[in-house]
């Protein structure tokens, strides 16, 4: 019996496939890949996503032809492995599968020019990110790969594929998982290899296609890290990087997964410029290499290393809720009291080891950057360009936000380096805004001072919590302390 080869790890990803004999003569299957019959099982976190039902039968994987799976993986696989940035603007925090398909609909039946734009970069993303890509006549699962700094998300929905068959269904329920990269990309890689080395060709033209197949295997395997890391910057910031770089004298320290053309840790310069702004200056980008270079090479404090839990987003909560979570967690640990109004964040950061430094930056789009991690002492940067960080109120957010991303925002390989601004991931940046708000005014202090000013005092209220005015009133309006159209009567009041 012709079992299934499997590669991975079926608790975090696995691939696993076999060739099948089509009962068809060959002169009668597709002239381009009809040789590549066979069976495609993919499992991730043990849960099947080629799990299906057909006519009332029940099975495990899906029957289809793998040479365009095999095209598609060597077409984009830096691409799958290395592009973080979407090809559109995202204000949602919905994992890539999800907001790819939302992205798609907002566009693709515009009649402004714009928008169609738009929405040919949108399907270009899809086309290199989705595994439905490779195969549109395949009954595969809605499944999208995507880089998140150093790790690999894995997002599907629940959407059937559009030319199943009458009484076929897919299974497997919506789904998201965050794994290191040599998890996915190694069984993936293998799967590549096991599937060249023996694909079961029958005509000239068949191993032709093959043999083509297999240079490109050979030549994807050689592929520059440089390259790679290309893929994740573009080329502006790329250029920009390569600069300050050598201004600074800072070595590049990517690492790649073992005998795999996949970054699995990247260059602390690279995670942080690859969620910059291209229209940033080359003297922000050395002042930002240089400010890398100073922490690194230092221990992190083992004081701070008890609090730090790169655990992975939880997608029942929304952002704020997970942000409250996580600051009251912390609160607890730190022991600040619930009735405290005037956190001391520079105190407590500087308790902790973590190093503060204020610089001015051109750029005022930039509020912060954080560094931690091993091999760095950690340390958060204060743009002092920043208007949010004219006040002491808007400082001590900053700061705040900031701790939430030495804490908890680190990449897999618990490094981090990280810049708060307009274009960084929605998710991460709505978590560590309410992470800020509930680490400076705990649900009691919030209540206490509200009830003191009331709703036509909300600026002072704010004040004595040192809060800005804006991230007061949305504080809250999550903590139900306001309406909805209170909270909107508020908002066009401006900060002091």
């Amino acid at each position: 019996m012709n079992v299934f080869k499997s590669f991975g790890d079926p608790a975090r990803f696995e691939i696993a496939g076999r060739w099948t004999v089509d009962t068809e003569p060959r002169d009668r299957l597709p002239q381009d890949g009809g040789w590549a019959t066979g069976d495609i099982r993919i499992t991730v976190g043990r849960q099947v996503l080629t799990a299906r039902r057909y006519n009332g039968r029940e099975s495990k994987h899906i029957a289809w032809y793998l040479a365009p799976l095999i095209e598609w993986l060597l077409t984009h696989w830096t691409s799958i492995f290395h592009e973080e940035a979407y090809a559109w603007p995202e204000k949602g925090s919905a994992p890539a599968a999800l907001a790819v398909y939302s992205a798609l609909g907002r566009s693709i039946a515009s009649s402004d020019q714009e928008e169609q734009d738009q929405y040919q970069a949108v399907q270009s993303w899809w086309l290199r990110h989705a595994l439905r890509a490779a195969d549109s006549s395949a009954l595969y699962p809605d499944l999208c790969f995507r880089r998140l700094g150093d790790a690999i998300e894995i997002s599907w929905t629940g959407r059937q594929p559009v030319h199943a068959p009458e009484g076929f269904a897919l299974t497997s329920p919506p789904g998201y998982a965050l794994f290191d990269v040599a998890a996915v990309a190694a069984p993936l890689w293998q799967f590549l290899e096991w599937a060249l080395e023996t694909a079961p060709g029958i005509t000239a033209m068949d191993h032709a296609a093959i043999n083509g197949m297999r240079e490109r295997f050979a030549r994807l395997q050689k592929t520059p890290l440089k390259v790679l890391e290309l893929e994740y910057l573009g080329n502006e910031l790329e250029a920009l990087l390569r600069r300050a770089k050598d201004t600074v004298k800072l070595q590049g320290t990517s690492v790649l997964v073992s005998d795999v053309p996949a970054i699995a840790e990247l260059d602390p310069a690279v995670l942080m410029f690859g969620g910059l702004n291209p229209s940033i200056g080359q003297q922000d980008a050395n002042r930002l290499i240089q400010f890398i270079s100073t922490h690194q090479n230092d221990p992190e404090t083992e004081t701070l290393a008890r609090f730090v839990d790169d655990r992975n987003w939880n997608f029942a909560l929304a952002p704020y809720e997970e942000g409250y979570e996580l600051a009251e967690e912390i609160r607890e640990e730190l022991g600040i009291s619930d009735e405290e109004r005037n956190v001391n964040v520079d105190a407590i950061l500087r308790n902790l080891g973590i190093k503060i430094e204020d610089i001015f930056l051109d750029t005022d789009s930039v509020r912060g950057v954080a560094v931690a991690g091993p091999g760095f002492s950690p340390a958060i940067l204060v743009n002092t360009n920043s208007v949010f960080n004219k006040t002491v109120g808007g400082r001590k957010f900053t700061l705040a936000h900031e701790f939430c991303h030495i804490l908890f925002d680190r990449t897999r390989a618990r490094k981090l380096s990280h810049v708060s601004g307009p274009w960084t991931a929605p998710r991460t940046e709505k978590r560590a805004n309410a992470f800020a708000a509930m680490f400076l005014a705990s649900r009691v202090a919030t209540r206490s001072v509200f009830h003191e000013y009331g709703l036509d005092r909300t600026k002072e209220a704010a004040q004595a919590l040192q809060l800005g005015h804006s991230a007061f009133v949305e504080h809250l309006y999550n903590l139900g302390f306001i309406n909805e159209a209170e909270r909107e009567q508020l908002r066009l009041k401006v900060d002091a």
